[in-house]
């Protein structure tokens, strides 16, 4: 289960953009969502530490 209210702003952003499915890099995400890199990256960090987004070996990004 998710849990949403946990979740920050820039969590909850890349969580809309990678839901529809793909592989994202965090530079792409970063222009999705208007966001910096580093914020992006610290999101899809935290994301993956609560088992909500996983990477692959390129640095692409998507959802569990």
């Amino acid at each position: 289960m998710r849990d949403f209210d946990t979740l920050t702003e820039v969590e909850r952003l890349v969580l809309d953009v990678l839901g529809p499915g793909g592989l994202l890099t965090v530079e792409t995400l970063a222009r999705s969502t208007g966001r910096r890199v580093h914020e992006v990256r610290r999101a899809t960090d935290s994301l993956q530490s609560k088992n909500l987004a996983w990477t692959n070996r390129r640095g692409q990004w998507s959802t569990v």
